[in-house]
């Protein structure tokens, strides 16, 4: 973000929560992995705001529905929106300060430099699936979004019994998109908002249309987090300013 971008953006969130707290309170959010690229900048554009500080710990979305369920320390909750809602639902999380972030899709990521891969339909990336020589992606079993949605893809394209003999598991997919660029895989599928902040890798394009997976990502306050400071937390969430910043991190307007 360039430096005039960032003073009116700061300027914005001023006019949104004008007075500097006299007591600085610790925040802390849980977030969704595939999110981080658009709020690395978030905790100290808050901070330069309100005064407050923000923690914020990411995860894939099963590990932080359990440390949401099971009571942990958290203030505010970033997950795909059938989660929040469910947790919603029951009872942990706070409707009335719920807002939508926005979309995140999957993209192929190729090394850099390499030829770019033919994907453009759902049958041209069967057939580029088929022909790399080797496949990288988050284990499923960690529960992310994306791996889970993966392992259905695979599958529907009837390439399970191929793909899964050249498959290389990674504990996320970050771990993935590196080796990518380190070359020790051809090529992965990921959130196009990861693959963007990785040195080392291309954006081959996005998944086509027709197998391609819209994650909305919501941000919701714990049902316990009810002070001045979590509540200019979530407004500045659903600000325009920070609209834009997610925009600008390749998260689609909701």
């Amino acid at each position: 973000m360039g430096v005039t971008t960032k003073s009116v953006m700061i300027a914005g969130l001023l006019a949104l929560c004008p007075a500097l707290s006299a007591h600085a309170d610790d925040l802390a959010i849980l977030s969704a992995a595939a999110v981080r690229p658009a709020l690395i900048e978030v905790p100290a554009l808050f901070a330069k705001a309100t005064g407050h500080h923000l923690t914020v710990t990411f995860g894939n979305a099963t590990a932080i529905e359990d440390k949401v369920t099971a009571g942990g320390p958290v203030d505010l909750v970033i997950l795909p929106a059938l989660q929040v809602d469910d947790l919603i639902e029951r009872r942990f999380l706070d409707q009335a300060n719920r807002t939508a972030l926005g979309v995140v899709r999957l993209g192929v990521a190729v090394r850099a430099g390499s030829p770019q891969p033919t994907i453009g339909t759902p049958d041209e990336l069967r057939r580029t699936l088929l022909v790399a020589p080797s496949f990288g992606m988050a284990d499923p079993a960690d529960g992310s979004t994306s791996s889970t949605y993966l392992v259905k893809l695979i599958q529907e394209l009837g390439i399970a019994e191929e793909m899964w003999i050249k498959t290389i598991f990674f504990p996320d997919g970050t771990k993935a998109l590196e080796a990518v660029a380190k070359g020790d895989v051809a090529l992965t599928i990921a959130p196009i908002t990861s693959i963007r902040v990785v040195a080392g890798v291309d954006l081959a394009g996005p998944l086509p249309e027709g197998i391609q997976v819209k994650t909305v990502y919501v941000a919701a306050l714990t049902r316990k987090a009810s002070s001045q400071a979590a509540i200019a937390l979530i407004e500045m969430l659903a600000s325009p300013e920070v609209a834009a910043l997610l925009k600008e991190k390749g998260v689609d307007p909701p």
